[in-house]
């Protein structure tokens, strides 16, 4: 029997002898029949004296007007209580019930939330005791600037950030866990696991087609890599580069190339022996390295959109807003992002069972052309992979766009024609950049589902191959500050 957990187009429901699961019981301590009334007193007793501790810290610090205790310590310490409490509360009453016998069997969807809080919970307790470890390094180790970094705005941003984390992977957790199929009984089914995948990539085209694509994506690959090698040469060893512009380039050279050394290498040697197989390992490493460094090359676009807003509407303060500590936060959110979303995708994505086919439509392990190739239904997983884009790709590029209402506008209030000129330049690479990156990545991470066709594959030729080579060209070619970097580098004059 073939159930449609496996394949859509089967009916599930029609199966003899197996019926679905819908709620689940709890073994628990039932191996102890002489000894559960006195476990019941006792965890009934610490789960009394938990509740009363913590609310009576929760009271104290902060319901409490003495604002002594109003530091980031008590801070920290009440939103761990209060967390603490909502987790016992998950946890304790149901095992206190199975304790004595009252315990009804738990619903599939009211065990899918107890482990959701659960997990939530436990791993915010988690950050929590890292963000008070935190807290005691500076009060004890720069006690002066205590009050300066503690700051109420960081104490909030680190509370939100142990939320964010623990919800992020609560969810990750219980959507894989949830979407198994709930079945009293399975039999051994009649197919082959995969083990192995092999690209499509441009099969299509003869031994002769394909190896001027070898030539030409080879060339372009090596460009990549030799003028992001320049561009971060030459904002090393020059100190007139060393700004926030192009610090946020230099770290868009670093991650490009990483991005680049991630696709490029495979899809070459694909087009020399097609048939070359990848493992499923080496699949998901190289689908997390290219999630990783392709949303972080999206929000260090936005970051760079935000300091020629800064640097064009407010130059005044432009130095105060875009600081060291500002510039490496937007750097550091945008690989935290990158990071974060990579994991939940490609655990997303490789918790799917792969079996029988094996041909990846595409030139490299992508997010969509994997679960075409899935023996399960991936409705959620496609809905959820279409948020994520959305977030990555629509949102960063709206933030842009809508930066640069303000620039033209100051732009062309600006005087001198000279001035409106070199503003102009400095907003044009970047925004050439970010029109061929977006355009080109929303056409296939947007567009409703279907096969990944040629013409797919050559769009991802794109923002795969080429845009990592227009950005330092762009960035080279039309900035007069890097040309005259460049050319002193050399031992020639600059230009006039």
């Amino acid at each position: 029997m073939v159930f449609s957990f496996l394949d859509p187009t089967y009916d599930l429901m029609k199966t003899e002898n197996h019926t679905w699961v819908s709620e689940f019981t709890f073994q628990g301590f039932s191996s102890f029949h002489e000894h559960q009334l006195s476990l019941f007193v006792v965890f009934l007793a610490l789960y009394v004296v938990t509740l009363a501790g913590h609310v009576v810290i929760v009271i104290v610090t902060i319901i409490s007007v003495d604002r002594h205790l109003h530091t980031p310590t008590y801070f920290f310490l009440s939103m761990l209580s209060a967390s603490e409490t909502v987790y016992t509360l998950v946890i304790i009453p149901k095992m206190l019930c199975n304790l004595v016998g009252l315990s009804q069997p738990i619903s599939w969807a009211g065990c899918a939330t107890q482990m959701f809080f659960f997990i939530t919970l436990a791993i915010n307790n988690c950050f929590l005791l890292t963000a008070m470890g935190y807290d005691r390094y500076v009060a004890i180790c720069n006690p002066l600037r205590y009050t300066v970094i503690m700051n109420k705005r960081v104490c909030v941003q680190l509370v939100g950030g142990a939320c964010g984390i623990g919800l992020i992977v609560a969810t990750t957790q219980v959507t894989s866990v949830f979407r198994l199929p709930r079945l009293s009984s399975m039999p051994r089914l009649n197919l082959t696991a995969v083990t192995e995948f092999t690209f499509e990539g441009f099969s299509v085209f003869g031994w002769q087609h394909r190896l001027i694509l070898f030539v030409v994506f080879l060339v372009l690959y090596l460009l990549t890599l030799t003028s992001n090698a320049i561009i971060l040469t030459v904002i090393r060893l020059n100190r007139q580069l060393h700004t926030p512009m192009y610090f946020f380039l230099s770290v868009l050279s670093v991650s490009e190339t990483c991005y680049t050394v991630a696709i490029i290498p495979r899809m070459l040697s694909s087009l020399l022996s097609p048939q070359r197989a990848i493992s499923i390992p080496h699949c998901a490493t190289q689908l997390f390295f290219y999630l990783a460094f392709g949303i972080n090359n999206c929000f260090l676009l936005t970051a760079m959109g935000y300091d020629r807003y800064a640097a064009i509407c407010n130059p005044l303060r432009y130095s105060v807003v875009m600081g060291k500590r500002t510039c490496l936060q937007l750097a550091s959110g945008s690989w935290s992002i990158g990071l974060s979303t990579a994991i939940i995708q490609v655990s997303s994505v490789f918790s799917l069972p792969f079996c029988d086919a094996n041909v990846i439509s595409h030139f490299f392990c992508d997010v969509r052309p994997l679960m075409q190739l899935a023996c399960a239904d991936t409705t959620i997983k496609e809905l959820v992979t279409l948020l994520i884009s959305l977030c990555v790709l629509v949102l960063p590029m709206v933030l842009i766009f809508i930066s640069y209402v303000p620039i033209v506008s100051t732009i062309l209030k600006i005087p001198s024609a000279q001035g409106r000129k070199k503003a102009f330049a400095t907003c044009a690479s970047h925004l050439t950049v970010v029109v061929v990156h977006y355009g080109c990545v929303s056409v296939i991470y947007l567009k409703p589902k279907s096969h990944n066709s040629l013409k797919d594959r050559l769009i991802s030729v794109t923002y795969t191959v080429i845009t990592p080579l227009l950005n330092p060209v762009v960035y080279s070619l039309r900035n007069k500050e890097v040309k005259d970097a460049l050319l002193r580098a050399l031992g020639k004059n600059p230009l006039s």
